[in-house]
């Protein structure tokens, strides 16, 4: 009779969880970008169509999923890779409604822990459009599923833990923060009766599952047109899956106040995600988890391992644009956060009167639907082609023949999926800086990445002197621009030529603020269109990613403005590319410069302020309000500044900065102790 009664509550929890999701997938399904997105979604898109090999690790599973999503017979391959994900979102809602079963979530506990966990802003972003994550949230719900089986007394422990083990070596692949979560319920499964022949056998079939990870040398052995990491035998697989051409995985080093920081601004985030009532409700279950604590909390540790990675082994900078980057990271840790509001919910029902349980019960669920509504509203993609118009953008105005050398992620994955896909303007020569795809015409396969300067300076220069037909950047490089190489600012893009060939081009004494030196040869463009024009519905409602390709309009028509000297005319593109990077210090501090040009002290203040908030940890807000205070002739204040920019850069114009400005003051001892430092 007892299992009799096990099978009837799973049949029931199984009914649950295919209705969640299919209700998952149908919100989700309807607010589906219809085209390519920003961010690493054009890279994805294209790995899905070439069956080629995306950014370190590579994500084969993915792959192979998206390859069979976008052979489909329908709809553009963008929109059907964009589909595989809100499948794979829905699948993982479905995961979830048993996971909480699973916990013992009663019914009603159930219902609010899946509106909260599958109504999250992070995973419905995630779920409407080309991402890894969705894949990556069903492997950690799958990985979580199976450790509970592994773990039940009624266990057969040979196949659980073969299942377990085998799903947690495929989630390794699925992404590479799941591989603390695996561990600490991998440990949690051994735990129980532990034997060493067991750890042998789990271990095997870990191997088994994270062997799906061959599929990348045998496919960049067949030379793939898109293979990021060349991963043609298993050493550049070893080096590929450990980031050695992708970068320095550890961003800044250990200091106390920003690892404060970054735990802060993680729990901020993940309140934000879930919503008011969501992280009350969480807050709640800490406290009323009753016998669902055991089951929660090694689950809870499990997906708190990964921002304790992130804190650890990347030490990120706390700004709007890495939280953007590594919030999707922290889905597993929202997942863990939904079953402790279900169990708040659940169990505060019980403690109530019998009278106030209905009435309570029905004001949880309407502020928890109200939540989702918003979020509906923030999430809707269905109708955002913005990432699309910005790839034809910097495509179809160019003469025909010509060669555009793309280096940013945005510009380039969106430039060749209009081209290689879409067909857009086949005609020209797409060339990427960094030999990711089209190709490697810099030979940078196989050099260190301190070498990749020194030879894309030379291969660049040997273009320009060798170009039959223009050369368009769609970022100035650096080192072109310290090189005497003259860019010709056009639309959203900049036409290179050597210096002898700037003529009448060249750039003047006056610069955009915070950009390099570029030159203005724009024709009238009257019809030009301003940031905040392409975000229906206000910025707020996008991703920093996104808001990221808007602010590029009316940032290159401001710069355009300011290399005429037409300060008043560019200002208000300026303020309008703040008003859409509001939370971006560039942006800011641009806007900044722009008002003290066209006489607003006040403006310049407020937007150097705001830069500094959103920037603590670059000193560059800091120095340039000392500046400010400077040239306002308050000494005092400007060398308070310039102190608090060296605290957080040290360099020797900063300390000499300060020291001057003490001196003004009329702080000499002051004043001395900063010149023994410059």
């Amino acid at each position: 009779m007892e299992d009799r009664g096990i099978h009837m509550r799973w049949t029931r929890a199984g009914a649950g969880s295919l209705a969640a999701a299919a209700i998952a997938a149908f919100v989700y399904g309807s607010t589906l970008a219809p085209s390519v997105g920003a961010g690493d979604s054009g890279e994805l898109i294209l790995a899905a169509q070439s069956m080629g090999i995306p950014h370190p690790p590579g994500y084969p599973l993915w792959v192979l999923l998206a390859r069979a999503a976008a052979v489909l017979p329908w709809g553009t391959v963008a929109f059907r890779v964009n589909a595989l994900s809100a499948v794979l979102s829905a699948c993982a809602v479905g995961l979830f409604y048993l996971l909480a079963a699973r916990c013992g979530l009663r019914k009603s506990g159930r219902f609010a822990a899946t509106l909260i966990f599958a109504g999250s802003t992070l995973l419905w972003d995630s779920a409407v459009q080309a991402e890894v994550y969705s894949l990556a949230t069903v492997a950690f719900l799958a990985l979580s599923l199976a450790a509970f089986a592994a773990r039940s007394k009624g266990a057969t422990s040979a196949r659980s833990d073969a299942t377990f083990f085998f799903v947690a070596g495929m989630a390794l692949l699925a992404h590479q923060t799941l591989l603390f979560p695996a561990l600490i319920l991998g440990i949690w499964v051994l735990a129980r009766r532990f034997r060493p022949r067991r750890l042998v056998a789990a271990l095997a079939w870990a191997a088994v599952g994270f062997s799906c990870v061959l599929a990348l040398p045998i496919r960049s052995a067949a030379h793939p047109w898109f293979d990021w990491g060349q991963n043609h035998n298993l050493t550049h697989l070893w080096d590929n899956l450990l980031r050695r051409n992708y970068g320095g995985l550890r961003q800044n080093p250990f200091r106390l106040d920003r690892t404060v920081d970054e735990i802060v601004c993680m729990g901020g985030l993940m309140a934000a995600s879930c919503g008011v009532v969501g992280a009350s409700l969480t807050a709640l279950g800490t406290l009323l988890a009753g016998r669902a604590r055991p089951a929660l909390v090694p689950l809870t540790l499990a997906a708190l391992t990964i921002p304790a990675a992130l804190v650890a082994f990347v030490g990120f900078t706390p700004d709007p644009e890495h939280l953007a980057q590594i919030g999707p990271f922290l889905i597993p840790v929202l997942a863990a956060a939904g079953l402790w509001a279900g169990v708040g919910v659940a169990n505060l029902s019980k403690r109530l009167p019998r009278i106030a349980r209905a009435p309570v019960a029905a004001a949880c669920a309407l502020a928890l639907l109200a939540t989702a509504a918003l979020h509906y509203r923030l999430c809707d993609r269905s109708a955002f082609r913005l990432p699309e118009r910005y790839g034809r953008d910097l495509l179809e105005p160019l003469p025909r023949g010509a060669t555009l050398i793309l280096d940013g992620d945005n510009e380039t994955f969106l430039a060749a999926y209009l081209s290689r896909v879409e067909g857009v303007r086949a005609d020209l020569a797409l060339v990427n800086r960094r030999g990711h795809v089209f190709g490697d015409p810099y030979g940078l396969t196989g050099v260190p990445r301190s070498k990749w300067t020194e030879i894309q300076h030379r291969v660049d220069l040997e273009r320009l002197r060798n170009a039959r037909a223009p050369v368009y950047y769609a970022t100035p490089p650096e080192d072109l621009v310290r090189g005497g190489v003259r860019f010709l600012n056009e639309g959203l893009v900049y036409r290179a030529v050597l210096g002898s060939e700037a003529g009448l081009g060249a750039a003047g004494g006056n610069r955009r603020p915070g950009a390099s030196r570029v030159a203005s040869n724009n024709r009238d463009t009257a019809a030009w269109p301003k940031s905040t024009d392409l975000l229906p519905g206000g910025p707020e409602r996008y991703g920093y990613v996104e808001r990221k390709l808007a602010i590029t309009y009316s940032a290159a028509r401001a710069q355009a403005l300011w290399e005429e000297e037409r300060y008043q005319d560019a200002f208000p593109w300026f303020e309008d590319a703040a008003r859409v990077g509001f939370d971006f210090p560039a942006a800011r501090m641009n806007l900044a410069v722009a008002a003290a040009a066209s006489g607003k002290p006040e403006v310049t203040l407020t937007e150097l302020v705001a830069a500094m908030k959103l920037a603590p940890y670059d000193p560059e807000p800091s120095a340039r309000l000392a500046v400010l205070f400077a040239v306002a002739g308050r000494y005092r204040d400007a060398a308070v500044y310039f102190e608090r920019a060296y605290r957080i850069s040290p360099s020797v114009e900063l300390a000499s900065n300060a020291a001057r400005a003490w001196s003004l003051a009329g702080e000499r001892e002051r004043a001395r102790y900063w010149e023994a430092k410059g």
